[in-house]
């Protein structure tokens, strides 16, 4: 399939929006998959235990996308779902709840809002510094999952540069301790994508987070639409819409190695990326360095989150800045 990716300002009502995903699915053939696929499943970005501008997905977004998928096929089965992780780890089913998730699978019968973190997982071998790297993600989108679709929003990460379609799996981890694996997170974050069936991205980018980020920042209001049927052609052309060179992110420079970045004169770009583009500038702060040091390190990541001396150490760092929701 020939990489397409959709470029438009986001049309904000409800109704047109409905109409933007719908035209947009049949540029990039997801109106085609879904005639001949049943079951399917949604990954927004909730990074936060509450909806934040810029932060995470809009209901908004998701049940758009639901209505317009269902539009095309209403026997199409919809699991929305996102796990729950981090060392000040919270309640994803409560966060789904308060945010509205489960009213959208309250109006229809094929719908479910789950937890992942909260399922049967399975086992799966991925290759990380050329060796093998064993891993558990939710048993369910190998038995149940025809494809999947992520939902991202345009940001920068203290991190990573920016989180946008791969990045945004990693809230597919069930672990509530997945931090332990970031030190091969570049490594594997495409193959877990390519695991787990991600095959389209629609970017909800009425806001996105600029200066800081995942979870703190300046909220700013691009008003993207973008939708895709290549996660590589995705984060490369919106980054570029960002003012971010791809070759400089780590996990986008290991998912070219692996051959899932397309090349630039082999993606059909539909629409004026170049006209609504806008510069994002990542600012560092002074506790993002320790915590990247441990994102890169197993030793650093085990001393700082895992070992009988994480909790005084945080403690510490608590004493010099605010502790997290």
């Amino acid at each position: 399939m020939k990489p397409k990716i959709v470029v438009e300002e986001l049309i904000d009502n409800r109704k047109d929006l409905i109409k933007q995903i719908v035209d947009a699915s049949e540029k990039i053939t997801l109106k085609e998959d879904l005639q001949s696929n049943k079951s399917i499943f949604i990954k927004p970005n909730l990074t936060f235990s509450e909806y934040k501008k810029g932060v995470t997905t809009r209901v908004e977004f998701v049940d758009a996308l639901v209505e317009a998928i269902l539009s095309i096929n209403s026997e199409t089965k919809i699991i929305i779902g996102e796990g729950e992780g981090g060392y000040n780890s919270f309640s994803m089913t409560e966060t789904m709840r308060k945010m509205g998730f489960y009213d959208i699978e309250a109006r229809h019968k094929n719908v479910k809002v789950l937890n992942l973190s909260e399922l049967p997982s399975c086992e799966v071998e991925l290759l990380a510094f050329g060796k093998p790297y064993r891993l558990n993600l939710p048993e369910i989108f190998f038995t149940d999952i025809d494809f999947s679709i992520t939902c991202p929003l345009p940001k920068v990460h203290c991190m990573t540069k920016i989180t946008l379609a791969y990045k945004n799996q990693w809230g597919c981890l069930p672990d509530i301790m997945r931090l332990k694996n970031h030190y091969v997170f570049d490594e594997i974050i495409s193959q877990i994508c390519e695991k787990l069936k991600f095959k389209y991205a629609f970017l909800d980018g009425k806001y996105g987070l600029d200066d800081n980020g995942p979870m703190v920042g300046e909220p700013v209001k691009p008003n993207w639409f973008v939708a895709s049927n290549s996660l590589g052609a995705f984060d490369t052309v919106v980054s570029e819409m960002m003012g971010v060179d791809w070759r400089t992110v780590g996990h986008l420079k290991l998912a070219h190695q692996l051959g899932y970045i397309p090349g630039k004169n082999d993606v059909e770009i539909i629409g004026d990326n170049k006209s609504i583009a806008r510069e994002f500038k990542l600012k560092r702060n002074f506790w993002n360095y320790p915590a990247l040091a441990a994102f890169r390190s197993k030793k650093l990541t085990h001393l700082f989150y895992l070992s009988r001396w994480s909790k005084l150490l945080h403690d510490i760092m608590y004493t010099f800045r605010e502790r997290p929701l």
